[in-house]
Formats: structure tokens, C-alpha cells, sequence
């Protein structure tokens, strides 16, 4: 049965044309579904057991029911002093003992927290992405058409020879915007700075959330897990200890306080131990790489000529002449909207723009070959215009020069 629904399962790609890269990507479509993961990880307390589950004297279910929610909701506590003894014989668990006058003694409770936070550092990793969809409004993909790579994939091929109205309309269109995009531009940039200073909140958020212990919690954790078990400190029992203690005080039968010193098994951080070790590699990898993105971004804004060299990566070597005339006024809005563009299409169709575009800028009609063009440069305005080249003979050239 298993199989064959399987075999019904169809897979439907789609690539949309968008102007963000692999690493915002990474930020709201694989770090924000990763979080809400961990956050239905959490709550699927059917797995594990009960949260939390305290020993007891009393033969009641109803006490220790009481016991337990009330340990679960004051926390429990573990005695720093005793995480260093040999377990099973100084102590019975880590951090588990009798506490002294001079202890210092550590509460837990932010287990209790875990899903929420886990659940709104998911939704902020997601934030930087829709404040990008809000602002930029679709008008990317309403600027590049039906010129995108996704246009161009299936059977229907007619888009495609119909392309050199688009790429008139296209050329046009970034004629006249000259210069104008850059609030467009500068909001994405202003975005992908966001991604960084979300991740860098979540990881300082995250460490102090958990007392400190978080951010040298990966690599405490690599470095004892070659080392014997019976000999070692496990970190991961320090942050989620499995077994802490709970004080809990009730009147006896005689009106006296009671007060009773258990150990309670806390089941759901068998799971969020796992689960932080998991996002402690994945933020750190992700903080380096956005912040070496961060560095490449600040190189395209300062360097023109990198910017250059990228938009060149983007054509054929045939059209860089050309492309160096298109970005001789351009500003960085220009080059990113080219960028963008270069980006989501096929890269022989990009070329072809590249081409309809120059020739659009200089005002010139497409030559009939590379020699026309040149004796239109030497005779000057008197030359610019004097007969439309045919459809057919505009595409002829257009091969030509490309390939």
C-alpha cells in the first residue's frame, strides 16, 4: 500500500522568476520551515511520554499529577557542583544530589517555552521575505514577462520565436526607467541586510535564552563525543538535563508542612537536545555564509567594474562589447535589474536582449550585419533610421552576432 501510494506521487517543479538569491532562500525557505518542524517536534509529547515525570512516596495519581504539573510549571533545578562526578557513583544522575549552604544551583524553566520561541524565530527568519514581496509588489516579474527559463520549458515553443517583441517592449521600458529603480533597489538590499541581523538576534537570543550555554553548545558537544561516556561531562545533560530536582511542599495530615526533595525525569528534553545541537550547526553556517554574501553585496555596490565582470558571466563573449556600452551610464539599480534579468533567463536569450537594449540606448536600428553597424557610427545622424530592417532579416543578424 505504501508503495503504491507513493507511485501516485506526482512532483510539480516550477521555477518562478525572483530577483533573491540561494542564501535568502536558505534564510525563509529552509531555516523558517526547519523551525516550525522543531516546533511540532516538541509538542508531539506522545512520542516521548509524559513532560515531565516525577518520583514520588505517595500512591496517588492525583497527587503525582499534581506533582508533575507543578514541577513542569515552577522548574526544577540541578546543582552545578555535582555535573563534574563520576555518575553512578558520587552522583546518581548529572547534576543531581543533595545541594549544599555554598552551591550554586541552576533552575530550568525554559523548557516550558521552547515551542513559542521556537515558533517566532521561525515566522522572523520569514519576516525579510514577505517585507520583500510586500514592497517589491510583483514588479520584477511583471518587467521580465514571459522571458524567463521557466517560459521555455514543455512543448510550447511559440513564446519563444515571438520573443523579439518582448525584447523590444522590454528595451523600451528600461530606456525610459533609466535610473529609476533604485528604491527598488535599495529595499532588497535593506533585506538581505535584515536576513543577517535576524540570524545574529537568533543566535544571541537563543544563548541567553538557555543561560549562556548556547553558543559554545556545538562544540562542547563535538569535543567530548569521542571520549569515553562513564568519563565525561556530557554539556548536553548540563543545558537539558534529562534528570533535575523539584522541591515541592504540602501540609501533612496533621497541618505540618511537608516538604519533599524528588528527582523528576524531564522527557521532552531527550528531543530539544537533539534539536539545538541541529540548529546551533545551522545557524553558525548560516551566519557565515550570510555574512560573507553580506561581503560580496558591499563589493557589488563600491565596485563598478566587479559588477561589470558579473553581468559578463551572464552573456555570451560575443555581446560584451556591447554590455560595456549598456552599463556606461548605468547606475547600480540598472545593474541590478540586468542582473536579475540575466539571471532568470536562458543565457543565448539574454544575449539577444542585450543587443535589442544597446541598440534601443544608442538609438540606432538593428544593423543588418557587424559591418553596417560600424558605417553607421562613421556617418553619423544623417544614417540613424533610414530604413526598418525586415523581421527576418533582424533575427538573421541578431544569430549571427550572438553565436
Amino acid at each position: 500500500m505504501l508503495l503504491k501510494a507513493l507511485s501516485e506521487v506526482k512532483v510539480k517543479v516550477e521555477i518562478k522568476p525572483v530577483v533573491d538569491n540561494l542564501v535568502f532562500r536558505l534564510h525563509y525557505r529552509y531555516t523558517y520551515i526547519f523551525f516550525l518542524a522543531a516546533t511540532l517536534l516538541t509538542t508531539l509529547y506522545d512520542a516521548i511520554g509524559d513532560q515531565i515525570d516525577c518520583l514520588t512516596d505517595v500512591d496517588s495519581d492525583s497527587f503525582n499529577d499534581v506533582v508533575n504539573s507543578y514541577c513542569f510549571i515552577m522548574g526544577t533545578f540541578t546543582v552545578d557542583r555535582l555535573h563534574g562526578l563520576q555518575v553512578g557513583q558520587q552522583v546518581p544522575h548529572p547534576g543531581v544530589g543533595p545541594p549544599e549552604v555554598q552551591d550554586s544551583i541552576t533552575y530550568h524553566t525554559y523548557y516550558q517555552w521552547v515551542p513559542f520561541v521556537l515558533f517566532v524565530q521561525g515566522v522572523m527568519f520569514y519576516v525579510p521575505h514577505w517585507l520583500w514581496k510586500i514592497s517589491e509588489g510583483g514588479l520584477f516579474k511583471h518587467i521580465i514577462q514571459d522571458l524567463s527559463i521557466r517560459d521555455y520549458l514543455g512543448e510550447n515553443l511559440g513564446k519563444y520565436f515571438k520573443k523579439d517583441e518582448r525584447f523590444r517592449a522590454l528595451a523600451k521600458y528600461l530606456k525610459r526607467t533609466m535610473n529609476g529603480h533604485r528604491t527598488w533597489a535599495y529595499k532588497f538590499f535593506f533585506c538581505e541586510l535584515l536576513n543577517l541581523g535576524v540570524v545574529v538576534a537568533t543566535l544571541f537570543f537563543t544563548d541567553w535564552f538557555l543561560g549562556g550555554e548556547f553558543l559554545t553548545y556545538g562544540t562542547k558537544v563535538f569535543a567530548v563525543a569521542g571520549l569515553d561516556p562513564e568519563n565525561r561531562t556530557d554539556p548536553m545533560s548540563y543545558v537539558f538535563p534529562r534528570m533535575a530536582k523539584c522541591t515541592f511542599k504540602s501540609f501533612g495530615p496533621s497541618g505540618t508542612i511537608q516538604v519533599r526533595d524528588m528527582m523528576c525525569l524531564i522527557a521532552t528534553n531527550i528531543i530539544n537536545e537533539k534539536i539545538y545541537l541541529f540548529l546551533w550547526v545551522w545557524l553558525v553556517l548560516l551566519t557565515a555564509l550570510t555574512s560573507l554574501w553580506m561581503v560580496y553585496r558591499l563589493l557589488t555596490i563600491l565596485l563598478p567594474p566587479f559588477r561589470k565582470q558579473l553581468l559578463k558571466l551572464r552573456v555570451d563573449r560575443s555581446v560584451w562589447d556591447l554590455l560595456e556600452e549598456v552599463l556606461r551610464g548605468a547606475s547600480l539599480s540598472d545593474w541590478l535589474l540586468l542582473y536579475s534579468l540575466g539571471k532568470n533567463m536562458e543565457r543565448s536569450v539574454f544575449s539577444e536582449f542585450i543587443i535589442f537594449l544597446h541598440h534601443e540606448l544608442t538609438l540606432l536600428p538593428v544593423p543588418r550585419d557587424p559591418k553596417e553597424k560600424l558605417k553607421q557610427q562613421l556617418l553619423g545622424d544623417d544614417f540613424i533610421h533610414p530604413e526598418e530592417p525586415k523581421e527576418e532579416e533582424r533575427s538573421q543578424y541578431v544569430r549571427e552576432y550572438t553565436f
